[in-house]
């Protein structure tokens, strides 16, 4: 018989990164010279089950409801760059960390949500998202890198 704790998901998990062509990415280490190893590209992110996840929804959907009360337009009518940043802001609420990239000193956040909104790294965005809303990457037996 399951015990109802063993229903629970994990509250992160780790994708790790495609490119646009659908190879997986890899770096080195800088810091550890010829000697580095090859690291995966990771982006830990906020499952469905987690409070972070949640809030993130929430702050979604009324910063959704704010632009169609300010502006009285149907949500139907927002413009690409605003569902653009509307995802954007969403995917950088679940990304709790990364490895792997450099965010040019930026707070993990604000990074994170400046390349979802890149139009020319769309293809980072479409990741995340599909990653986190499906609830198999956050179980206690999905492969971990």
């Amino acid at each position: 018989m399951l015990k109802l704790s063993q229903l629970r998901v994990a509250d992160t998990a780790a994708l790790h990164l495609k490119d646009a062509t659908g190879e997986l990415l890899y770096f080195k280490d800088p810091t550890k010279g010829a000697g580095a190893v090859e690291q995966p590209v990771l982006i830990h992110v906020y499952g469905p089950g987690s409070e972070p996840y949640r809030k993130a929804q929430l702050g979604a959907q009324r910063r959704v409801m704010a632009l169609v009360k300010k502006n009285r337009r149907a949500l139907e009518e927002r413009t690409p760059e605003e569902r653009t940043a509307d995802t954007a802001a969403l995917l950088a609420d679940i990304t709790h960390s990364v490895e792997g990239l450099d965010l040019e000193g930026r707070p993990v956040r604000e990074g994170m949500q400046a390349l979802y909104a890149d139009p020319a790294a769309g293809w980072v965005a479409d990741q995340v998202n599909a990653f986190a809303a499906d609830w198999a990457n956050f179980s206690k037996s999905a492969p971990k890198d």
